[in-house]
């Protein structure tokens, strides 16, 4: 019995990378396995484990044992924080930086759904953009926000709502900016047909029963309101270079 379960703890460290997620970039076939992300700040549908960022994308290493033996001498920060979990998941808006060798990146997402890095700006080092998803109210009237990367942030900004973008520092999580879900506010669509695409908001159409509010954008299609991510004001706040 005890066998079995240290096999079973052993084998929920993988993934057959047939059955990984599409937002993974990593080949499918040259390998049977391949490793799970653990439980964290994202999905295992909408992230990727360190590891796989490490090995498979900015290739760093040639194996899993070289990928772990960098994270675990905590060469890699994500937002701010040295992270020497080889299975920590890695999702879209994260900063990644390797200071050794002079790499910063942001986690974005192309139209094909597959996680991509993208080069920071020397501007856009030392914070992030994090989707509100949740709002309560806290002991002594704070404010208590969730949002899309699993962060939980106490504030006295009430005016903040659900949808809404924060600007944070990293990785102090001190709230520079508000961004509202608004009309003609710069946008990510990160689900539906239309993912991975950059794009103004037209029109918020509420909806008066329990279906989802929706968006209507300046390139003429719809989606709704949890596919989208505000960038910014008028502009948005990120710069978009080819990702890798």
């Amino acid at each position: 019995m005890r066998e079995k379960k240290r096999r079973k703890r052993r084998m929920s460290k993988h993934i057959k990378r047939l059955a990984s997620p599409v937002t993974w970039k990593q080949p499918r076939k040259k390998f049977t396995w391949s490793v799970r992300s653990r439980a964290g700040p994202h999905s295992l549908r909408t992230s990727v484990p360190l590891m796989v960022v490490v090995r498979d994308v900015l290739k760093f290493a040639d194996t899993s044992k070289e990928a772990r033996n960098i994270i675990s001498k905590g060469k890699v920060e994500v937002d701010g924080k040295v992270v020497k979990d080889y299975q920590r998941p890695v999702g879209f808006m994260d900063i990644l930086s390797v200071k050794e060798a002079g790499v910063a990146k942001r986690v974005l997402m192309d139209k094909k759904g597959i996680l991509v890095l993208a080069d920071l700006g020397p501007q856009e080092v030392g914070w992030k953009l994090v989707k509100v998803t949740g709002k309560s109210i806290a002991k002594g009237g704070k404010i208590q926000i969730s949002t899309h990367d699993g962060r939980v942030i106490l504030t006295s900004e009430k005016g903040v709502k659900r949808g809404d973008t924060l600007k944070i520092g990293i990785p102090d999580q001190k709230i520079l900016e508000v961004y509202p879900m608004a009309k003609e506010t710069s946008v990510y669509v990160t689900g539906g047909a239309h993912k991975g695409t950059i794009t103004t908001i037209k029109e918020i159409n509420v909806s008066r029963s329990y279906q989802e509010n929706t968006v209507e954008s300046n390139d003429n299609f719809t989606t709704t309101m949890s596919n989208v991510f505000v960038l910014g004001k008028s502009k948005g706040e990120i710069s978009i270079p080819g990702g890798v």
